[in-house]
């Protein structure tokens, strides 16, 4: 009898090639074996192949490391994959080494018992797809959850949008540019821990605390910046300024900030106050994401009457949470590493309300870094309603944000 097809594989593993021959000839016909010689091949197959393996059977003692040390190593790794022990000594002692370190599902003493192997074999199969099919329940469970907080979230923050379009122009625009950048993959991958450990209580009254938070960091960081209106300055003056105040401040946190370009030689007309506090926002952001001494270079220039601005790290690329703690506004967490801080839709709205856009370059040539485009006259505010089609934008970033999270299930 062959083994299914579709059956998961067992791994072996020993250190003589002839009892890995063996024990292949005597149960392939039953299942499918993959051998390994030692613990670091076993380690080296699974870090490979850990999806396809649903069982680990290990002689105990082998050269450098034991099969007791190799089925704790999984334990950790690879916990629902079931751990199954060999040895030719009867030794309580090790027998209850097994279980309390490494878990154990059975321990057998060879020779081997070749139905005996068959049938926990067998059982360590059906052990290993209830544990799959267990963690496959709680993500569904947690990703149903994960959607309500979103949408919640994301329902806060349109209310909160709308009440300021008001006081900030093109306040819906930058609400779907900062949707529509915010990443899925990362922030899924960094989530679903967190919710676990939720309780639906506790969630809608932090929610309800974050987002007041939000609304008043947004007045902060935006109105309460402004210079009330439309100012001319020379660009070479206010950023020099600009870049010596805050090179200082930087050095204190292991952070050198070098312009790599000319500054263009032109005019602009725009809120001061508020282009001031959108780049400090920018370079406070990309300061923070650092955990070692790095630089920030700043580049410049003016074209079709705007003014682009980059701020790059020398970093190879944002690290994978990097970009998603970004973007906490729309991202539930029960817990930040950096925290609330380190959200952006304030520098979004200032952007917007400027009339430019504001871009996040995760990797090389233009980043990891943030990239401004800015025009040189400030445009009249726009009159008139809100426009229908940023809502369906929103809210399609959402349905985008749905699909990806079940296909990544």
């Amino acid at each position: 009898m062959n083994a299914p097809a579709n059956q998961k594989q067992i791994l072996y593993v020993d250190d003589e090639p002839q009892a890995l021959k063996y024990f292949s000839r005597l149960f392939e016909d039953r299942f499918d074996i993959v051998t390994a010689e030692s613990v670091d091949a076993a380690m080296e197959c699974l870090q490979n192949h850990a999806d396809n393996i649903s069982v680990v059977v290990t002689d105990q003692r082998m050269p450098e490391k034991s099969g007791v040390q190799l089925m704790e190593l999984i334990r950790f790794q690879y916990p629902n994959i079931a751990r199954i022990l060999l040895t030719a000594y009867s030794e309580l002692e090790l027998a209850i080494q097994s279980v309390n370190e490494g878990g154990a599902f059975r321990y057998l003493k060879k020779p081997l018992d070749e139905d005996e192997m068959i049938g926990t074999l067998l059982r360590a199969q059906e052990y290993h797809a209830v544990l799959d099919e267990r963690d496959q329940l709680l993500r569904e469970k947690l990703t149903v959850l994960h959607r309500l907080i979103v949408m919640d979230r994301v329902r806060g923050l349109a209310t909160a949008t709308t009440a300021l379009e008001g006081r900030l122009n093109n306040a819906w625009r930058a609400l779907t540019a900062y949707m529509q950048q915010s990443p899925v993959k990362q922030r899924i991958q960094v989530q679903m821990d967190e919710i676990s450990g939720m309780n639906m209580i506790a969630v809608a009254r932090r929610e309800a605390e974050l987002m007041v938070r939000t609304v008043e960091m947004i007045l902060q960081d935006t109105i309460e910046a402004s210079s009330g209106g439309s100012q001319s300055a020379h660009v070479p003056r206010v950023l020099a300024e600009f870049v010596a105040k805050h090179r200082s401040r930087a050095q204190d946190d292991d952070v050198a900030i070098e312009t790599v370009t000319e500054i263009p030689d032109v005019e602009i007309t725009t809120d001061q106050g508020m282009l001031m506090r959108l780049l400090e926002i920018v370079l406070r952001r990309l300061s923070d994401i650092q955990d070692q001494p790095t630089q920030i270079d700043l580049s410049m220039s003016a074209a079709e009457g705007r003014l682009s601005i980059a701020a790059k790290g020398s970093f190879g690329k944002f690290q994978n949470g990097h970009v998603a703690s970004l973007f906490a506004a729309a991202i539930p967490l029960q817990k930040w590493p950096i925290g609330l801080d380190m959200d952006l839709l304030s520098a979004f709205m200032i952007a917007h309300h400027l009339g430019g856009s504001l871009t996040i370059e995760p990797t090389s040539p233009l980043g990891p870094g943030l990239r401004l485009e800015i025009p040189l006259v400030m445009p009249e505010p726009e009159k008139g309603k809100l426009d229908s089609a940023w809502f369906e934008t929103v809210y399609e970033s959402l349905e985008d944000w749905e699909n990806e999270m079940i296909g990544s299930m």
